[in-house]
């Protein structure tokens, strides 16, 4: 299963075992600080294939991030966020899973 974890920047979480299940087989990740970070080392550490998107400014412009949002979630099988309650790129993002109907797990204020 490829499971994409994202997060606010500010948060870095070090038990990432906790919330991930042994069926992940891909950690999907947009390669930013906090989340994206503490989800490469998780993949790198398990052996796990890491997939990250990386926002393409030259290409999207300032909505490179969004772009970078929506590959995520629509290569993803489900998705994990880590929600400190007021990152606006990972609130798009759960939005963004209700409207695809891609499953999707809210970890709040960790």
């Amino acid at each position: 299963m490829k499971l994409a974890v994202i997060g606010s920047r500010n948060l870095v979480i070090e038990n990432l075992e906790d919330y991930i299940s042994d069926k992940v087989t891909e950690i999907v990740s947009g390669g930013a600080k906090g989340i994206d970070c503490c989800a490469a080392e998780f993949a790198e550490k398990r052996g796990l294939k890491l997939t990250e998107f990386l926002p393409e400014y030259q290409r999207y412009g300032r909505a490179a991030p969004i772009k970078r949002n929506e590959q995520i979630v629509d290569y993803a099988d489900e998705v994990l966020a880590f929600w400190d309650g007021s990152s606006k790129g990972t609130f798009w993002v759960i939005k963004y899973c209700e409207k695809t109907n891609t499953p999707f797990r809210i970890i709040s204020s960790v």
